[in-house]
């Protein structure tokens, strides 16, 4: 057991202060929307019920993320290490590459600056027709790199053909597109000598192009989105997804699972998942960061996050057994009901209500009791980002742009999640995507 020092006591009590403080304010919002949606004096009959459910929904919000600031309370106060592990088992670094002759020198000299005294670096080159290979062997003998060419077969092979060629106890996965913090292997590593369990610790994702709106507005999402719940999971160790831009695993857990699946345009999901259900634990660091190139425009942000969300549904299809056997496996149904709530259900109502609120405002003059659905979303992802800024350090630009989120990126996202909900369950067909790399500067 490791203690913290007086100074680092302090930071932690000052954190107990604002949950304390956001739970309140939180508490305060329930009572304001309830008494704001009383008034029903001209609704339909059929509105008053979508009414009487948005209220619902908002105070299910609500709940939520008193829920998820209690357990990131946990998980800040109680299972935070200073990056110090007393041995230093060998670490596979593997960066499987695709047409990433922009970005790829770039990946292999922010490796190369790591903080660690036992690691190698495997880049494997999944049959690009670019210069990756070239410019990747120009930093062999300069770093203790190996390159490994293979005929195209897909990211998640790519990544399985380096977890063969690795003769580290660990392994650590990353995107050719993301420059590392040099004590990434140090952080990680510490996780593991405390928890014996633990399969994999998910980095923290940090957006390294936020230069306009549509980057600003995903680095928006990265902090409260992904890394805030990730801190929540975390503290059960039940993170859901170990990022592909930065993840450090047991390479005898990932084999035991059977490594990378190619069967769902979301591997790090689906593994991350599969290793959950084999009882494995699975941690977050948010100072193990990852920064990342994100895209840049509106298509190629679409193009993206569809993938994202069509391949989570398949990994939850993938383990829907789970969801039949409750008593035999609680655990591995609370995760799977998590998921679904968060990546199926809770993106469906959202986007629901936001056609009936479309809808409304067109044909009859019942504006403002929708509206205070809408503005009721956009105060908690407020709360949430003032929150997540001073507790991770980041821009107070962040605040500004959750007053715009709700209706314009976050309203996009959840139409796109709807649809591609939709798509899978059609089975309409769709392809990888792979994104245009201009590389961080």
């Amino acid at each position: 057991m490791k203690f913290l020092r007086p100074r680092a006591l302090g930071r932690r009590w000052g954190q107990a202060f604002s949950i304390i403080v956001m739970v309140a304010v939180f508490l305060m919002l329930a009572v304001v929307f309830y008494y704001g949606f009383t008034y029903e004096a001209k609704l339909t009959p059929f509105l008053k019920i979508v009414s009487r459910l948005m209220l619902l929904y908002l105070l299910f919000s609500l709940a939520r993320n008193i829920v998820l600031l209690v357990f990131s309370f946990g998980e800040y106060f109680f299972r935070r290490l200073d990056g110090n592990p007393t041995h230093f088992p060998m670490v596979s670094v593997i960066v499987p590459c695709f047409n990433e002759e922009k970005v790829v020198r770039a990946a292999i000299d922010s490796i190369s600056k790591i903080d660690y005294p036992n690691f190698e670096i495997i880049v494997v080159d999944d049959g690009s027709i670019d210069l990756t290979l070239d410019l990747a062997k120009t930093r062999e003998e300069k770093f203790r790199t190996r390159v490994v060419y293979q005929e195209n077969a897909g990211k998640a092979a790519a990544l399985n053909r380096g977890i063969s060629e690795a003769v580290g106890e660990f392994v650590f996965c990353m995107d050719a597109d993301s420059l590392l913090k040099p004590n990434v292997l140090k952080l990680g590593i510490d996780y593991f000598e405390h928890r014996p369990g633990l399969a994999a610790v998910a980095g923290s994702v940090v957006v390294g192009n936020a230069t306009n709106f549509v980057t600003l507005l995903q680095k928006l999402e990265y902090v409260i989105g992904l890394n805030f719940h990730k801190t929540a999971q975390s503290f059960l160790s039940m993170v859901t997804i170990v990022p592909g831009p930065i993840g450090l695993f047991k390479r005898s857990a990932v084999l035991g699972v059977g490594g990378y699946h190619s069967d769902t345009f979301a591997e790090d999901c689906d593994l991350t998942m599969r290793l959950l259900m084999a009882g494995y634990e699975i941690a977050y660091c948010p100072k193990m960061i990852a920064v990342t190139e994100a895209p840049d425009d509106f298509w190629s942000l679409i193009t993206q996050r569809y993938r994202w969300s069509r391949g989570v549904v398949q990994a939850l299809v993938k383990n829907a057994r789970w969801f039949f056997s409750p008593i035999k496996n609680f655990r591995n149904f609370s995760i799977l009901t998590y998921m679904t709530l968060e990546s199926i259900v809770m993106p469906t109502i959202n986007f629901t209500f936001a056609m009936i609120t479309i809808e409304t405002a067109l044909l009859s003059d019942v504006y403002s009791l929708f509206g205070q659905f809408f503005a009721g979303l956009t105060v908690l992802d407020m709360i949430l980002a003032l929150y997540c800024v001073w507790a991770e350090r980041e821009n107070v630009i962040l605040v500004a742009l959750a007053a715009v989120n709700r209706v314009t990126y976050g309203l996009a996202l959840e139409v796109l999640r709807f649809f591609a909900v939709i798509d899978e369950v059609f089975g309409i067909p769709m392809n990888w995507g792979k994104l245009v790399r201009k590389g961080l500067t």
